[in-house]
């Protein structure tokens, strides 16, 4: 079939007036391209074309291409795109699309899993491990850590915590360039022979860098051998990581060059989105799939790589940027010339003005030799008519200062129009400590602010205090989390009982005390002892505080805080999510921030949700192993699936790194000073950093720095080159930064912050000043007015004005309340009495069962429930518990078989993933029942929504029962998230279930549950049925209460 014999008809049948460029990238010949996608250029709007303009001149057919990037939400947004651009094109009928003849689109994690499950048999390895992401890694390696028997004598020093971080980072980058755990200590004794026998100084000793090189890398042999532990217990528990599944996937494509072989045959045409962002790991895969060493193995086979060398910002978890570089080379054409390179540059998001900074900021990194091509300019332009758009500039004397004028700034855009809604505006930080400020000025003005991300949460002052709970009961040398604790405005503990007790400290440590020295230098000395090895510990001292000249008052809060770590401490050993609700209570942070009104508990419940998540692999979890996963977020946000903005009219507030791929009508870029952005920070030093791969070890090595001798001054020479490396990722980040706003930009830094000296504008904001309509500078102070003298602070901190307010009122709402109440129940008027009388009615018979139970050894429930079985012991308590005490094997059912089946067509359907290599004789196609089901779904409404996501797992704990489950579908397309359950049979539909799976979106997100709306849809009628009046948590609570009391 050929409909198009011309690109423009393409644009015509589309509706879209594409450029030349994007014309040129789209007509390409069937061969390998890359094609250089410049910030906002629609590349998967080309990308979705190009399948057009391929089908449509007969080329291809749509099962024949393969579609790969990053993210499920990108994943499903391409393939509908792709599937959308067909039906609308006019080159396959929309009612004929059925999963055999469509585009295959989804991630390149999961391509690597279905790959290992298809035909990891061809190697030995089964495919139907249990995936581990995010938290459960870390849950995982903390096992590990506790059991491992030594000697250790590096890691020693160091927290479990710490360790746990360390293992997972060197394993993921280990797996990142797929280099085993016995090559790392190979190298690395290697390496120590090769210091000792490095040039020494005047004195004949080894240099100070040589000396850390040492012992980085003589804790990289004990982390190496943890590794090697955390693999063979992931083995042994069937479990696998992605990353694990993509070292597995290459060797079966390096080994089985017949896999290579059928996958080419039935993938005419591959598209790689996003390629910058791809680890050494991905491009050996891809590259032993799709290319090869002759046009039969498999040179020349028509791969496109899309994406941006300049938008590549994820080095530092395993990204390679020099992939997309290299791609020209490494997939050239059948004939052996390199793959032909395309640029798209019109920008069709921002204003010319915005553009015309980030064409200056990129300049350096477009001036790399590899990106020289002949005839391709890469500056960004948009298109003839669209509004120039503006940026302004502002520098002030302080940060406090800097902070406010943002938040009156953002209120003023939003009045003004600039922003139609709150949720039009954006501001992005470097770092994750700016984030509290901006989110507390922001609050206090009223201002709806939403921050994303774990990492971001973690800076809100009620998460903090949570967390600082968490380390002293993970940890007893966490004295910094504890001096948090102790000097909060709850227990105001002041800096001589502070002193006191860490003098205490000292004495049960066995270490001698310090000479005479300050309250305040006594505490910080503790404070900054970090090696666990050597540090006293205050929570010990807590517990037992000795006789020291501790104040009255002091004494009688120290023992009221040791009692509450106390009764706390018992439940560090089970379920975090309870241990966290736990903490949340006695701290009474929930009863605090509802006085604040509205939202006030928005963040904690944010965080609260997030922890759940920590459990969702099989509903457990140590104290150890989420503390080690909250302070990798904290340090570097590590979770696996980028952070998503909910669609709640509200500011965001989020990290650079967290708003690629995303766009604002209004963006604000604060603290924009020297040594902050760009960062004085360099990573990745493997010499001093022991967690990190040797570089001439990574995949990648050809193309990053590496250390020329084992010598100081070669070790000074590569520090400066990472240093460098350093500067140019940040460069990237800039250019991401100020291409998210379409037409206003806002930059802002200021000179004094803690510092004793003033912070220097930064180069990114003088390049912006260039370009500003609007510049303002605020007079610098000769001296530091944070600092100044005469300038004070309080300790302990008094408490807030306002706060205090609301507890006053708080307490005279209780005070008028017990006023009313009437001591003898003989006075109460009749109708009031009766009522009394039936509450002592019920509590009696409560009692008198209770005690029954306990006589008759009653079944107890398991301490996990799945919602299904919520529902059973909801339904019919005793048939659910007798089958509790005499379990019997359920006869086959052919309903839920079907019901399975169609659950599993329905998310290979949502997320484009069918398999590989499909069996047309398979269970798929020959069940007549589920084929009824799949024609009926397709007629249904939800057959043309994408779901914003599917198969969700969660963990709720209600009166304390674990209830886990997986919602089948949440679709956020209509401006409200709306939770579905599919129903395939003939039973009546519980409501119960429904506002389960309400609760547990609502707790993932952060969410009012009353902001979440719940469906049943019946599959086989084609209807969807909406209960009224779902239960909410307090409700939920109550139910599951009586059935676990067994009432």
């Amino acid at each position: 079939m050929t409909l198009f014999t011309d690109p423009t008809q393409v644009s015509d049948a589309l509706g879209i007036p594409f450029s030349g460029q994007q014309l040129g990238a789209i007509a390409a010949p069937l061969e390998p391209g890359v094609i250089i996608a410049g910030a906002g250029s629609g590349k998967t709007t080309v990308m979705a074309a190009r399948v057009v303009w391929l089908v449509g001149t007969g080329q291809v057919r749509p099962e024949q291409v393969l579609g790969l990037t990053f993210t499920r939400k990108a994943a499903a947004e391409l393939s509908t795109r792709v599937r959308e651009a067909l039906a609308r094109a006019g080159v396959v009928d929309s009612d004929g699309f059925d999963d055999a003849g469509e585009q295959l689109v989804m991630t390149y994690d999961a391509f690597a899993a279905r790959l290992v499950a298809d035909h990891g048999l061809r190697i030995g390895v089964e495919g139907d491990a249990r995936m581990l992401t995010g938290a459960a890694r870390f849950r995982i390696a903390s096992r590990v850590v506790a059991a491992a028997p030594g000697p250790f004598h590096q890691v020693a020093r160091l927290r479990p915590d710490s360790v746990t971080d360390k293992v997972l980072a060197l394993d993921g980058d280990l797996s990142s360039h797929l280099v085993p755990a016995e090559d790392v200590v190979a190298h690395t004794e290697e390496f120590l022979r090769d210091v000792e026998q490095s040039p020494r100084n005047r004195t004949q000793d080894l240099y100070a860098s040589m000396k850390r090189a040492a012992a980085s890398a003589a804790e990289r042999v004990e982390l190496a051998g943890l590794v090697e532990g955390y693999q063979r217990l992931k083995r042994e528990l069937g479990a696998v990581e992605f990353a694990d599944q993509m070292g597995v996937a290459a060797e079966l494509a390096r080994r089985v060059p017949a896999v290579s072989a059928l996958l080419r045959e039935q993938f005419a045409v591959v598209l790689l989105d996003e390629y910058q962002d791809t680890s050494s790991a991905q491009a050996q895969l891809l590259k032993a799939l799709f290319s090869g060493d002759t046009p039969d193995q498999g040179r020349g086979h028509p791969v496109t790589a899309v994406g941006d060398p300049c938008q590549a910002i994820y080095g530092w978890r395993g990204a390679a940027a020099a992939n997309i570089i290299t791609f020209a080379a490494e997939f050239p054409r059948a004939d052996g010339s390199p793959a032909t390179p395309y640029a798209l540059t019109v920008n069709r998001r921002s204003g010319q003005q915005v553009l015309d900074a980030a064409n200056v900021l990129s300049a350096p990194l477009r001036a790399d030799e590899e990106l020289q091509w002949d005839g391709i300019d890469t500056d960004l332009v948009a298109p003839e008519g669209t509004p120039r758009g503006d940026i302004r500039v502002a520098s002030f004397d302080t940060w406090p200062g800097e902070v406010r004028w943002v938040a009156d700034d953002i209120a003023a855009a939003h009045d003004a129009g600039r922003a139609a809604r709150w949720s039009d505006i954006a501001v992005l930080a470097r770092r994750n400590a700016h984030i509290r400020p901006l989110y507390a000025e922001l609050d206090a003005r009223g201002i709806p602010v939403e921050i994303v991300g774990l990492d971001g949460l973690l800076q809100i002052p009620e998460v903090a205090d949570v967390v600082a709970v968490l380390r002293v009961l993970g940890d007893a040398t966490a004295n910094p989390d504890l001096v948090r604790v102790l000097t909060g405005p709850r227990w105001a503990i002041g800096p001589s009982d502070l002193a006191t007790l860490g003098r205490r400290a000292r004495a049960l440590a066995g270490a001698p005390p310090f000479d005479e020295v300050s309250a305040a230098e006594e505490i910080a000395r503790i404070i900054d002892t970090t090696e666990a090895a050597h540090a006293p510990s205050l929570a010990e001292a807590l517990a037992d505080p000795g006789e020291g000249p501790y104040t009255l008052e002091g004494r009688r809060r120290l023992a009221a805080c040791a009692a509450e770590f106390a009764a706390l401490r018992p439940h560090a050993g089970g379920s975090v999510t309870d241990l966290v609700r736990r903490v949340v209570t006695t701290l009474g942070l929930e009863v605090e921030l509802a006085l604040r009104g509205p939202g006030g508990t928005r963040q904690l419940d944010a965080f609260v949700a997030q922890v759940s998540g920590y459990t969702d692999v099989d509903g457990d979890g140590s104290l150890t192993g989420l503390l080690a996963w909250l302070a990798a977020e904290e340090d570097r946000g590590v979770g696996l699936e980028q952070a998503v903005p909910t669609a709640s009219d509200s500011v965001k507030l989020l990290t650079i790194h967290k708003a690629k791929g995303l766009e604002w009508e209004v963006v604000y870029l604060p603290a924009l000073a020297d040594k902050v952005f760009p960062s004085d920070r360099v990573q990745g030093n493997w010499l001093s950093a022991s967690a990190v791969l040797p570089a001439d070890l990574r995949g990648d090595a050809a193309n990053v720095p590496q250390l020329a001798d084992v010598t100081d001054a070669a070790s000074k020479a590569y520090a400066q080159a990472l240093k460098d490396e350093a500067r140019r990722a940040d460069d990237r980040l800039a250019y991401v930064a100020v291409t998210r706003a379409r037409q206003h930009l806002v930059a802002t830094t200021h000179a004094w912050s803690d510092l004793k000296n003033p912070r220097q504008h930064s180069p990114y904001l003088r390049v912006l000043e260039r370009f500003a309509s609007e510049v303002l500078h605020e007079e610098v102070s000769a001296e530091n007015p944070l600092l100044g003298e005469g300038r004070g602070f309080l300790w302990p901190t008094p408490p807030d004005p306002a706060a205090l307010a609301r507890r006053a009122e708080a307490a005279a709402s209780v005070e008028r309340a017990r006023a009313g109440l009437v001591a003898d129940p003989d006075s109460l008027p009749l109708d009031e009495a009766a009522l009394v009388a039936t509450w002592d009615a019920a509590s009696d018979q409560l009692l008198a069962e209770a005690r029954l139970r306990r006589a008759d050894g009653g079944v107890a429930l398991p301490p996990y429930l799945s919602a299904t079985a919520l529902i059973a012991l909801e339904e019919d308590p005793a048939g659910y518990l007798a089958g509790l005490a005499r379990p019997m094997p359920a006869p086959p059912r052919r309903a839920a078989r079907v019901g399975e089946l169609f659950h599993a067509w329905l998310e290979r359907r949502f997320e484009a993933t069918p398999a590989l290599l499909e069996d047309p004789d398979s269970e798929w196609h020959a069940d007549a029942d589920l084929a009824r089901l799949v024609a009926a779904f397709e007629a249904g409404p939800f057959a043309e929504r994408v779901p914003h996501a599917t198969e969700v797992p969660f963990s709720l704990f209600l009166a304390g029962q674990v209830v886990r489950g997986r919602i089948d579908a949440v679709f956020t397309d209509r401006g409200r998230p709306e939770v579905v359950d599919w129903k395939t049979g003939r039973g009546r539909a519980n409501p119960l279930q429904l506002a389960v799976y309400r609760l547990a979106w609502a707790e993932l997100h952060g969410l009012p549950v009353d902001e979440v709306d719940a469906v049943f849809f019946d599959v086989h009628a084609g209807r969807a049925v909406r209960p009224s009046g779902l239960p909410d948590r307090a409700a939920l609570e109550r139910v599951v209460g009586r059935l676990a009391s067994g009432r």
